[in-house]
């Protein structure tokens, strides 16, 4: 085994540990694009695209039709089989999230070619197709990611190797069964989108290392976005996030307290993208938590409770809590033995900049407010515990100069101005869906587009048709 093999081996089983879901359904090789071992899979995978790669764009715009119209009378069922074998978020959060990657997603409309001309000639920009992708795919958002990554790479002209997580691998592998049924009765193409029956640490590694994987995608955290980096083939990453979002004194206190409530309990805050700390000013900073409380955020002021809360939902390696990830705030504070009142969305309380909770990424709905002294010292703040991620970050200002000048110093891929972020994701139908947010290998949120590679044509004498004969 090489080096290279080894170390991405040893990255996936860290990421993969204790994720493993029970088995279901036995399936014949190649049954609906689900195949036994990796090389059947991306072999198929490849046969499939060495045909797809010369239909016509019409027939792609079918393939993702049968994608939309299949699929949407489905989206009721998969939210719930997705909480039920992830045991993660809510149902309504789940289908507004199915609905934003099947309808949001771009798809042959972004591939617009390119044209030069002068006394030259012509040159043409078109956008090519990788061949077989190599998709990695969360637990966070399985299906979600499965849809949007497979409309955005078909459309594009690629075939798809899905390496599905083992925490959501049954409602995976029925996603990438459905997939193929859609496909194959609209256009009768098979195995454009792939997957194996049992996904592994050893099918993973097999996937990235796999001579017919001509680019890998990897939703996932930051250890398997590396391996991908350093893996010799394209990569697109998506690397931890930890966004804070900031609030000044020239903000709609009131707006800003339901904006960063609704949305950090937004599927129980298992989004990447969603507030994982707000920063305040000193000035408002008490207004702004109790504006967030009465939005349903249960303020924990009791010392002991808070350090009770660390304990329990960070692990002695550092890490958040499998337990506690995407489970919701009551079930949180019943397992603290905190007592409240109602029913809360959002458990937050007050702590320094260089608390665990701060600057570790929990995924789960506990959000720590930090106190600014001014506005300078917010944006200090707020980039330190971002950590340099450059993945996502929100402000609340009514001040267009502090507006500008965090968006420039955060330079995250994501940015987020008096409003959720989950609007940034496209959720609430605001702009294209962002299901893979690349921010180490620099994409940002992806499209269709950004699954191509960018090909130039030269003609000198332009594209004009000649017939030669002898």
């Amino acid at each position: 085994m090489s080096t290279l093999e080894e170390q991405i081996r040893k990255i996936l089983a860290e990421e993969l540990n204790n994720n493993e879901s029970t088995e279901i359904i036995n399936h014949s090789t190649g049954d609906k694009g689900v195949f036994k071992t990796v090389n059947e899979a991306v072999l198929a995978a490849k046969a499939a695209q060495e045909i797809f790669v010369d239909c016509s764009m019409e027939t792609r715009d079918k393939v993702i039709e049968s994608l939309k119209e299949g699929f949407t009378p489905l989206l009721d069922h998969i939210a719930s089989e997705i909480l039920i074998e992830t045991g993660m978020g809510t149902k309504e959060a789940k289908i507004k999230k199915l609905e934003n990657a099947l309808y949001n997603t771009p798809g042959t409309e972004d591939l617009t070619s390119e044209i030069q001309t002068g006394d030259g000639g012509l040159i043409m920009y078109e956008y090519a197709p990788f061949g077989v992708i190599g998709a990695v795919t969360p637990s966070t958002n399985p299906v979600e990611t499965v849809i949007a990554n497979a409309i955005m790479m078909l459309a594009g002209g690629n075939t798809v190797y899905f390496s599905v997580h083992p925490g959501a691998k049954n409602i995976s592998r029925w996603a990438v069964e459905k997939c193929n049924e859609f496909i194959e009765s609209a256009v009768g193409l098979k195995n454009l989108v792939v997957t194996i029956e049992k996904p592994s640490i050893e099918a993973a590694q097999e996937m990235m290392v796999h001579p017919d994987i001509a680019a890998l995608v990897v939703t996932g955290g930051p250890g398997v976005v590396h391996q991908a980096m350093i893996s010799g083939k394209k990569a697109i990453g998506a690397g931890a996030g930890n966004p804070p979002a900031m609030v000044d004194r020239t903000a709609n206190i009131s707006l800003a307290a339901k904006n960063i409530v609704e949305s950090a309990a937004f599927d129980n805050n298992i989004l990447c993208t969603a507030e994982k700390e707000v920063v305040a000013e000193q000035p408002i900073k008490d207004e702004l938590i109790r504006l967030m409380e009465k939005e349903g955020a249960f303020l924990v002021t009791n010392s002991k409770d808070i350090e009770t809360l660390t304990e329990m939902t960070i692990t002695e390696k550092g890490t958040p809590s499998r337990d506690f990830i995407g489970k919701d705030a009551q079930f949180i504070l019943d397992s603290a033995k905190i007592s409240y009142s109602g029913q809360p969305k959002l458990i937050i309380l007050e702590t320094s900049k260089d608390h665990d909770l701060v600057v570790k990424e929990m995924l789960m709905p506990i959000v720590p407010v930090v106190c600014a002294r001014d506005f300078d010292d917010m944006l200090a703040t707020a980039l330190e515990v971002e950590g340099n991620n450059h993945h996502t970050a929100s402000i609340h200002s009514g001040n267009l100069v502090n507006i500008n000048k965090a968006a420039h110093r955060m330079n995250t891929s994501i940015f987020v101005v008096n409003g959720p972020t989950f609007s940034g994701t496209g959720v609430g139908f605001t702009g294209a869906s962002a299901l893979t947010i690349s921010t180490p290998t620099g994409e940002g949120t992806t499209t269709a587009k950004t699954f191509t590679r960018r090909r130039r044509l030269n003609s000198p004498e332009g594209f004009s048709m000649r017939v030669w004969r002898d």
